[in-house]
């Protein structure tokens, strides 16, 4: 054990042998909208919530742009529903999600 943990933090064994029990790895995009709750209140691909608007084929009415805006707007200046603004994300993780949701067409 000692001398595969060694080979390891050398960088001398694959990366992929590390994960030995097989686990699919998760699409960072829907890791973020998982730890944002967003599905506590919108349906994605069949699951969450039907409190606002179903987003599984989302990019089939806005683009990535569109997306993006909706995510940013501010709270305060929302016509409709409670959700709250992703503004203080960082760039590359709402542009993730945007292309993630635009996707789902």
């Amino acid at each position: 054990m000692k001398i595969f943990l060694i080979l390891v933090l050398c960088g001398t064994l694959p990366l992929a042998a590390v994960a030995a029990d097989d686990t699919p790895q998760i699409d960072p995009a829907l890791e973020l909208i998982q730890v944002l709750g967003c599905k506590g209140c919108h349906i994605i691909n069949g699951e969450g919530g039907s409190l606002a608007t179903d987003l599984t084929q989302v990019g089939s009415r806005l683009t990535v742009t569109q997306i993006k805006t909706l995510l940013t707007a501010d709270a305060s200046t929302r016509t409709e529903g409670f959700m709250p603004s992703y503004d203080s994300l960082p760039k590359q993780d709402l542009q993730r999600i945007s292309e993630y949701l635009y996707n789902l067409r």
